[in-house]
């Protein structure tokens, strides 16, 4: 078994140009992963994971809980830069949730999954690097989305190619403060261990739910991983995602088993 790498790096608030949204390919993001989902006879591509190990991704814990969740009904596609063709694909042997997922909202959404075959790991199927124990993530940080979800403001259709987004980490305060206000949204409850990104100007990301579980990196390494956002929020509502700083441990010790 390939053994799990993290890594410490030093952080800088970054400025550059946001972007719209660039097709890019497996080999640029080798560590990414598509969740799929079963519908009858048909597979679709449900939301994203990262590889760990050879036998491990690491995703949200919603992706793999609810009353209707059942292991054989998920499945981890991964060297594949389409949704829904090519690379390899493994079943769902076991899942591990945090133990404090669901005690609070949308806090400790994360997941190891470990799965019933190994990966072949090569060009298009590498480990993840993750952001180590208790670095915390300045604002402003310019970070990068990759996923296969829509890149257009209240897009409802995702792309078939994987694209990347360039975010940038918001104020906790303003992030907070967002949520608070909206309307209907339960579980908006934003703690320590998540951060909140959007787009430069206009501090949002309309979130599209294929999405949930996609890495965010910087400098190559993984901050974190999309937990949850508003569905057509049209850009005015920041995504927030599980910080990997106050996770990674329990990741790597559950990579193990």
């Amino acid at each position: 078994m390939a053994v799990l790498c993290w890594a410490v790096v030093l952080l800088a608030s970054v400025t550059c140009s946001s972007a719209l949204g660039s097709q890019t390919s497996v080999e640029e993001y080798p560590s990414i992963a598509q969740v799929e989902n079963r519908a009858g006879l048909l597979w679709l591509q449900y939301c994203v994971a990262s590889v760990l190990t050879s036998y491990h991704v690491l995703s949200t814990a919603k992706c793999f809980s609810g009353p209707y969740y059942a292991d054989n009904y998920r499945r981890i596609r991964a060297g594949a830069s389409y949704r829904g063709t090519g690379g390899l694909v493994r079943g769902v042997e076991r899942v591990y949730i945090h133990p404090d997922f669901g005690l609070l909202a949308n806090d400790a959404d994360i997941a190891v999954v470990r799965m019933q075959e190994a990966l072949t790991l090569g060009d298009t199927i590498k480990q993840a690097q993750i952001l180590g124990q208790g670095i915390y993530l300045p604002t402003g940080l310019a970070l990068t989305l990759v996923s296969w979800g829509t890149t257009t403001e209240g897009g409802n259709t995702g792309n078939y190619n994987l694209y990347e987004l360039d975010l940038y980490t918001i104020r906790d305060y303003d992030c907070i403060n967002t949520y608070y206000y909206l309307q209907n949204f339960p579980n908006n409850t934003i703690t320590e261990n998540m951060f909140c990104a959007g787009l430069r100007g206009s501090q949002g990301r309309d979130l599209d739910s294929r999405d949930v579980g996609a890495p965010l990196f910087y400098s190559g390494v993984t901050m974190g991983i999309l937990s949850f956002g508003v569905s057509d929020g049209e850009d005015s509502v920041p995504v927030v995602s599980t910080g990997l700083a106050s996770y990674s441990n329990w990741v790597v010790e559950t990579a193990t088993y």
